[in-house]
């Protein structure tokens, strides 16, 4: 049986708890509903996946070269909240103490690490489930990669058949469907007038962004104008969309294995968040309760 790799989109994770659970602090009055939250989500992924290696990666405050390119790049989002800002330490200070290995490369999206460590993984005849909810990594949905979306509640696995069910395109075409419709969570633009129904019928047509533009002759007159209009600016904004699997990631395959926690390290971190009555135990071993590949 094939060995998994669990990469978790840990900023995204930490949105989600910050938000699905109701305020709560910490004996000294410290706000813990992010921590709280995530910790429970995770140990409902390693639960259901059971996997061989773990590991958690977060963006840095950084620019990277989509910041560089695009002035506007991911501009509407608000500034994270001040009391889940004070949260992550303590997240990343709980996956410490559970020896969960915690990534984080400046400079780099947390996006192109975990497609880095993806690829390397499927190198080595290892299966990654990819937690997140980031449409953008459905691109490296294959044989050997899938996207868990996984909260407080059920597990889905994507696999490419999910993609498709999903976006109506393939895995391997979702780069070039998002530079048609645009990615409003990063504030990238798409062409002007080309929706996702659209941008499905061409790329089931034609197959790629090349050869859609290729055959341009062939549309009707309104696409025709909108897509020849935008053919530059399109496949710069393919370039932001593209996830970089070539990151310098130091990190082995066996830095990742999954590892017994830091039990008095824990022990007194739980006591300090006031987690010991809260629910927070550590997932009990159990069988794979989901079809991974």
């Amino acid at each position: 049986m094939s060995k998994t790799l669990l990469l978790v989109d840990g900023m995204a994770y930490a949105y989600r708890a910050f938000h699905a659970i109701p305020p709560m602090t910490s004996p000294a009055g410290v706000p813990t509903n992010a921590v709280f939250g995530f910790v429970r989500m995770l140990q409902r992924m390693i639960g259901a996946a059971m996997p061989d290696y773990l590991a958690a990666v977060f963006d840095t405050p950084e620019p990277t070269f989509r910041h560089e390119r695009l002035a506007t790049y991911k501009i509407q989002r608000p500034p994270m909240p001040a009391d889940m800002a004070s949260q992550i330490p303590w997240i990343k200070e709980y996956l410490g103490a559970s020896r969960v290995a915690c990534l984080a490369y400046p400079g780099y999206e947390a996006d192109d690490v975990i497609a880095t460590l993806a690829v390397r993984a499927a190198a080595a005849e290892v299966n990654s489930l990819i937690a997140t909810s980031d449409k953008d990594l459905c691109q490296l949905v294959d044989d050997h990669v899938g996207i868990l979306r996984a909260g407080l509640g059920e597990h889905e696995v994507i696999d490419a058949s999910g993609v498709v069910r999903k976006f109506g395109v393939a895995p391997a075409q979702i780069v070039d469907y998002l530079t048609l419709v645009g990615d409003a969570s990063d504030n990238v633009p798409g062409v002007q007038g080309i929706g996702p129904k659209t941008a499905v019928d061409l790329l089931t047509r034609y197959g790629t962004l090349e050869s859609v533009f290729e055959h341009l002759d062939e549309l009707k007159p309104r696409q025709r104008d909108l897509l020849g209009s935008a053919r530059d600016t399109a496949f710069g904004m393919r370039e932001l969309l593209r996830i970089n699997r070539a990151v310098p990631v130091s990190e082995s395959l066996d830095d990742l294995a999954v590892r017994d926690p830091d039990a008095p390290r824990l022990d007194e971190l739980k006591r300090c968040l006031g987690f010991h009555a809260s629910g927070t135990q550590d997932a009990a071993p159990q069988e794979p309760q989901m079809t991974l590949f």
